[in-house]
């Protein structure tokens, strides 16, 4: 009876790590809906060839996570909205994360490993090793581990009294060939002089040698003016590098002078650590909540202007986030459009020319002669550049379901007693009324809509 009873808290010990394991580290990197499901049944994990499965159950799909790949005694199901979702990081991490995990989930008798560790400090630590690991083991190159490990060590110490930055791309593949070990050479201070974490940076192989250094802007070609990555605006070139090409695979590492660390795969920025923790970029969720923001009359061009709309709005969001200004902008639902104006910004809408300003002919002039289209107050058609600078005021930027400009710096009247800073308060009430992102000045990014305005955010930036 007393093994039965050691086993049994075991187990529950076992299931309530896999769920930390879980909460922390996996599901901030997938798009899942609701709460995670325990089930305690084996059947369906047998001859599993990962932890991690897709399963879809009529209309609806499901993300199942399995602690082994032989037959575990239980694994945990979530709805999820993004069926054709890539799992490949969250299922490397995972696989590493539960390699120095304390229970061997393989039996059914959860043998634990005996060792000192109090409040989990240990565990914790370990867990943060695995996740990079993890996270490089899915990037695909042997020396990518030990880049990311030096260049933290650099974000620590200054040179000639400075912090510096740094770019690489590196082949994934073992398809390139190098010369010289530059890993080694990033050891030594003289290091610091070269590449400029933005536009120029070395291509290493699959083991750290140097193939070459490069100027972004010169390598561009002209099939990168047509693509436009989802990446901040100061990080466009270097972002098409970081692509598939001959056979190649090239993943870009940046470490910048305030030791934000970036990873780049695929065109996309995909991961960020700020302040010491790894942030996964959630793209998909936030530029489908924007798109279904935006409404044409005819069906044929819904899908095409749509796109259109969320990929600018979301780059701004970006591109405000990363250059640390801090931000608000909202979309209004057509219904609301009026009120929004005549009780949240009235003296600071572009509409009302009862109350002219300085400040308001300026941005109206600056609008009008910044626009690529004949709709001049149209936010997707602005200059980027001039975007990020118009979110960059104080007050917050508004617009309509199809992008026209409504305010642009508006202080927004809000309810007494409102909790959190300024924009984030300007946010939650712009966000009863459709939708609202907030940028803070550390770059994190808050998402708010009218179903949810007083709930929790959604964030582009997932805390690791």
């Amino acid at each position: 009876m007393q093994k039965r009873s050691s086993l049994e808290s075991r187990k529950s010990q076992a299931i309530d790590e896999f769920k930390y394991i879980l909460d922390t580290y996996i599901f901030p990197l997938l798009q899942c809906e609701g709460s995670a499901i325990l089930k305690i049944e084996s059947t369906s994990s047998k001859n599993l060839k990962k932890h991690i499965k897709c399963y879809k159950k009529g209309i609806s799909s499901f993300l199942y996570f399995f602690p082994a790949l032989a037959t575990p005694q239980f694994h945990f199901r979530m709805r999820t909205n993004n069926p054709s979702q890539d799992l490949g990081a969250a299922e490397q991490i995972l696989r590493e994360i539960l390699r120095v995990s304390r229970f061997d989930y393989r039996t059914e008798q959860f043998s634990a490993k005996r060792m000192y560790d109090k409040k989990n400090m240990y565990r914790n630590a370990m867990f943060n090793v695995a996740f990079e690991v993890g996270l490089c083991n899915w990037l695909g190159s042997e020396c990518i581990y030990e880049l990311i490990r030096q260049l933290r060590d650099w974000s620590q110490k200054t040179y000639e009294g400075n912090h510096v930055s740094f770019g690489f791309i590196i082949d994934a593949s073992k398809k390139t060939t190098g010369t010289i070990d530059y890993l080694s050479f990033l050891k030594s201070n003289h290091s610091a002089v070269f590449t400029d974490g933005m536009s120029s940076g070395i291509k290493l192989d699959n083991s750290g040698r140097i193939v070459k250094y490069f100027s972004a802007i010169h390598e561009r070609t002209l099939e990168d003016k047509k693509y436009m990555p989802w990446t901040p605006y100061d990080f466009i070139d270097f972002t098409n590098m970081c692509c598939s090409e001959n056979g190649s695979e090239w993943i870009g590492i940046i470490m910048q002078s305030n030791g934000d660390m970036l990873v780049f795969k695929s065109r996309q920025l995909v991961f960020v650590k700020r302040n010491g923790k790894w942030m996964y970029l959630d793209s998909y969720t936030i530029h489908e909540t924007i798109k279904a923001r935006y409404k044409l009359n005819t069906r044929e061009e819904e899908t095409l202007y749509a796109k259109e709309f969320a990929d600018e709005v979301y780059l701004s969001v970006l591109d405000t986030s990363f250059a640390h200004t801090g931000g608000c902008i909202a979309i209004i639902d057509d219904q609301y459009v009026d009120i929004v104006q005549r009780n949240c910004f009235p003296k600071d809408s572009l509409d009302n020319n009862e109350n002219p300003s300085e400040k308001k002919t300026v941005i109206k002039r600056l609008i009008s002669t910044g626009s690529s289209n004949s709709e001049k107050h149209y936010f997707q058609y602005l200059d980027r550049k001039l975007r990020i600078e118009l979110l960059s005021l104080d007050g917050a930027t508004v617009l309509d379901s199809s992008g026209k400009i409504l305010c642009v710096g508006a202080i927004v009247r809000i309810e007494g007693g409102s909790e959190g800073g300024g924009r984030t308060a300007a946010a939650k009430e712009l966000a009863k009324y459709g939708l609202a992102m907030k940028i803070s000045m550390d770059g994190c990014i808050q998402c708010f809509a009218s179903e949810n305005a007083e709930k929790d955010s959604i964030e582009i930036f997932k805390t690791l």
